[in-house]
């Protein structure tokens, strides 16, 4: 799985929210920044994805502040954490080898520690 369907996978997975299956997919695209262009973060696509499938709205005459808050609360977390939202700057030291196993072990930490977070503001 990329970032993005980790964190849907172990939400699912460890009973912390139900996610239907078919919603599952929507983790695909996000693979590696968005398509593999380096820009947002999985980890945190995914929290925003959550947190929207939780808080969100379901009439634009409704509030969006609930959600709003929470997310900001992640993204603050994660950006004072890693210092960007960008996938490409947060995975520079491996630039030259995306796909080794060191920086899928870098990455599944962010994803486990991050999971953490968001379990908590769930």
């Amino acid at each position: 799985h990329n970032c993005t369907e980790s964190i849907l996978h172990g939400i699912k997975n460890c009973g912390i929210m139900d996610i239907p299956d078919e919603l599952l997919k929507i983790g695909t695209g996000f693979r590696a920044g968005i398509a593999g262009s380096g820009c947002v973060c999985g980890v945190l696509s995914a929290a925003v994805i959550i947190l929207g499938l939780k808080y969100g709205r379901k009439d634009k005459f409704v509030s969006s502040k609930p959600v709003d808050e929470k997310v900001k609360l992640f993204y603050d977390i994660f950006v004072n954490k890693y210092k960007s939202t960008c996938c490409r700057v947060i995975t520079r030291k491996f630039k030259e080898n995306f796909t080794s196993q060191e920086r899928k072990n870098f990455c599944a930490e962010i994803v486990l520690e991050m999971s953490e977070e968001l379990e908590k503001i769930l």
